[in-house]
């Protein structure tokens, strides 16, 4: 993977959960050589957002979230295991299948 992928990480109030899993996923990327722009928002900012600049994986920290309002083809995950940092090595196994299917 040598292309820089784009991911937003979305929480209801785009302060703690997403930074915390925004740095937590930094450096779990980081550690595998791979090299993405992480940018936190709102989860009411990411239909909007997406149009504007699509990302190659929406991460969702809030509970509840509609995918309605987005492309249907759009990678979203839950950020959950890297909130309470149980699962996370099959959470990265997704985030890492889903970004080399962008990179295709």
């Amino acid at each position: 993977m040598n292309k820089k992928y784009l991911i937003y990480v979305a929480c209801g109030s785009a302060a703690a959960s997403a930074n915390l899993v925004k740095v937590r996923l930094w450096d779990l990327l980081r550690k595998k050589g791979i090299d993405a722009e992480l940018q936190t928002m709102r989860v009411s900012e990411v239909p909007n957002t997406v149009k504007a600049k699509r990302p190659d994986l929406v991460i969702i920290t809030a509970g509840s979230f509609s995918k309605e309002a987005l492309p249907p083809d759009l990678p979203v995950l839950s950020g959950l295991p890297l909130m309470t940092m149980i699962g996370v090595d099959a959470f990265m196994k997704q985030v890492e299948e889903t970004l080399s299917k962008a990179g295709q």
